[in-house]
């Protein structure tokens, strides 16, 4: 007996173990193609649902780490706990005042959680100055974070993939020494590094590695209104805004945004801060994940997820540490596509197949083209002297078919296949569902 046949058994002894649900979806198709790439059977959990229930489901009760799909949780969380309308608002705010072009007061910048908040920001706080004519500041640059989250003391790298002239992922990363200061010369000259890589391409974005980010964003702040001839008497320092102080400038951020951003490009530092947003709107003094992760505890008990389906230590996924079942994140992305004031929002936020964000280069030339809307996963296998953790490869969302079925599907492995592999396991999966169901 050939390989193909020994496989055919295989697959009636493992689909007789499983109920058999009314679709149209070849459900052997998915196992034989699992099986031809050598992806191990107690590695991946599956379910996939449609208006009726399920069509297929595997291991959807098997635990295993969501690596970015947890990014899914964090938005349900942040468009039902915040609302859809929910803009971040951050401040420039001042003391004293403008006699001559003098400001004899400080300024005050106050960014409120604001995970956007860049240099074009900053700009814009810029423009406002210049517009009430101030040439000197006599006094200081303030940075008020009290409301703020325990960054101060974390690492908050987060890498970013984006295109570049050539088509290729641009990598850049600013990642001085934890005891640089702020303003020292060795801070000089990463300044000079970023600005050699971003003088080499058009299309950029930059996440800094830094220990110290308020007070960085105020020496950004101060370098700013140097170039522009502003003068400061004062230093870049950290203190809280008085009661009394005159707002110059806001920007505002709308939430809804953030979430776009964040799903499309898988965006870590966004989502550990929106977890931490979530305490600061429940009116914590001092904020940090934990706090935070209570708020998608909630948000998963209004679900409908039993607690035993999941353990969660940050917004992003991007942890070896908890768990998470098929079932559970099949049954979260339901209920979103419920919501009718959320719904909208989140289905257009997550990435497209061959159109856009992190799944813009797959699924290229096939049916599911613009067809599946999904989250993106993947977590590198942590390899130490004394152990090796598998690897994770994950995708979420919704495939629309050829006959205009709407399907909810989850696909999630734990293993140490080449991720390319896997991907393309998950890819033809796509197909299977838009083209067979």
């Amino acid at each position: 007996m050939g390989l193909r046949g020994i496989l055919l058994i295989f697959l009636t002894v493992v689909l007789s173990v499983f109920p058999a649900y009314s679709s149209a979806l070849d459900q052997s198709k998915v196992l034989s193609l699992m099986m031809e790439k050598g992806m191990a059977f107690d590695q991946v959990g599956i379910i996939v649902e449609d208006e009726n229930g399920k069509v297929f489901a595997f291991n959807e009760k098997k635990h295993l780490k969501p690596a970015s799909l947890t990014k899914i949780l964090t938005a349900g969380t942040a468009l039902e706990l915040l609302g859809t309308d929910f803009q971040f608002k951050s401040q420039l705010l001042m003391d004293g005042s403008i006699k001559n072009h003098v400001l004899k007061g400080s300024i005050y910048l106050q960014n409120n959680g604001d995970p956007t908040f860049d240099s074009r920001s900053l700009t814009n706080f810029l423009t406002a100055l210049k517009n009430q004519k101030i040439q000197t500041i006599d006094g200081d640059i303030v940075i008020d974070d009290s409301k703020q989250f325990d960054v101060q003391s974390r690492d908050t790298k987060s890498w970013q993939r984006t295109p570049n002239p050539g088509n290729y992922p641009l990598f850049v990363n600013v990642d001085p020494p934890p005891n640089v200061e702020p303003g020292s010369r060795s801070w000089k000259s990463a300044k000079k590094r970023l600005r050699r890589l971003i003088a080499l391409n058009e299309d950029y974005i930059v996440y800094e590695n830094m220990v110290q980010p308020d007070l960085w964003t105020g020496q950004d702040f101060l370098l700013l209104l140097r170039k522009s001839k502003i003068r400061v008497t004062g230093r870049v320092i950290r203190g809280k805004v008085p009661e009394d102080s005159a707002e110059i400038a806001v920007v505002n951020t709308p939430l809804t945004l953030v979430i776009h951003n964040m799903l499309k490009s898988s965006n870590n530092f966004y989502a550990d801060m929106l977890i931490r947003n979530f305490a600061a709107h429940g009116g914590a003094d001092r904020i940090n994940m934990e706090d935070g992760i209570k708020y998608l505890d909630s948000f998963l008990d209004r679900v409908g997820v039993s607690h035993e389906d999941y353990s969660l230590y940050s917004g992003s996924g991007f942890t070896h540490n908890g768990f998470i079942t098929a079932g559970a994140l099949c049954l979260v992305l339901n209920h979103l596509r419920a919501q009718p004031n959320v719904s909208t929002v989140f289905y257009d936020s997550l990435p497209v197949a061959g159109l856009d964000g992190t799944l813009k280069h797959r699924m290229r030339r096939t049916e599911a083209v613009g067809r599946v809307h999904a989250k993106t996963g993947y977590l590198a296998s942590l390899v130490s002297r004394s152990k090796s953790t598998d690897g994770v490869v994950a995708l979420a969302g919704f495939a629309n078919t050829s006959a205009e079925k709407y399907l909810t599907f989850v696909f999630l492995y734990n293993g140490r296949l080449s991720p390319n592999l896997v991907r393309s396991v998950f890819d033809k999966m796509c197909v299977i569902l838009v083209t067979e169901s």
